[in-house]
């Protein structure tokens, strides 16, 4: 009796129990005693439903753990094959971010054409989940590198210039006064650190 009364209590559990789909964006900030790492998985309760974003985070002092702190937080692996989106904030970004690139060209699971973007102004994990549709962001860097108004500088592509001499441009985003995420001119890089901005479309004015 006791056993049918516990099934019975978690029923309801069950039914509200909601699938986690694999990782479609990833954020990292630099926080106190090491990094935070957002990830946006893919949330759908039935196949009838419309794909919606939930985010996950978890502190840590390297990718290795970060991502393995995620995986606690969701009770289950991650799947990153998925992933089309990295974004780091500047602090991370005047660090240094070779040693990220390698880490994410070298991961079995992640995709090599994935976009690399700085956030200005504001923490990465804020602007990865100011847009509620899943893939928007993606597909507004892509769209960017297509007009050539932002670097079309896929992950892969980004670590192989950064192992030549050390300089690479990446795209820049912030959250516009509407908190949109709005393009924020290309962020240069020198000796695998963040140097400047060009402000506005490529070959806009240097801002230091």
């Amino acid at each position: 009796m006791k056993k049918l009364l516990l099934l019975l209590a978690l029923l309801p559990l069950a039914g509200c129990a909601r699938e986690v789909s694999p990782v479609s964006g990833l954020a990292l900030d630099q926080v106190d005693g090491g990094y935070r790492l957002t990830a946006e998985v893919v949330r759908q309760d039935s196949p009838e439903d419309a794909a919606s974003p939930a985010y996950l985070s978890a502190n840590g002092r390297d990718m290795d753990e970060l991502l393995r702190n995620i995986e606690r937080v969701l009770g289950n692996e991650l799947y990153l094959d998925h992933a089309q989106v990295v974004l780091i904030d500047e602090k991370v970004a005047k660090e240094g971010i070779l040693t990220l690139a390698d880490y994410l060209c070298q991961h079995d699971d992640m995709r090599l054409s994935l976009r690399v973007a700085v956030v200005r102004d504001s923490e990465a994990a804020a602007l990865l989940q100011a847009d509620d549709e899943v893939f928007a962001l993606s597909d507004l860097l892509d769209l960017a590198a297509e007009q050539h108004t932002m670097p079309d500088m896929p992950l892969y592509r980004a670590t192989e210039v950064l192992h030549a001499d050390g300089t690479a441009i990446l795209p820049a985003l912030r959250l516009d006064e509407f908190e949109q995420i709005a393009p924020a001119g290309v962020a240069v890089f020198a000796n695998e650190k963040l140097s400047c901005y060009l402000d506005g479309e490529m070959g806009g004015g240097l801002n230091a």
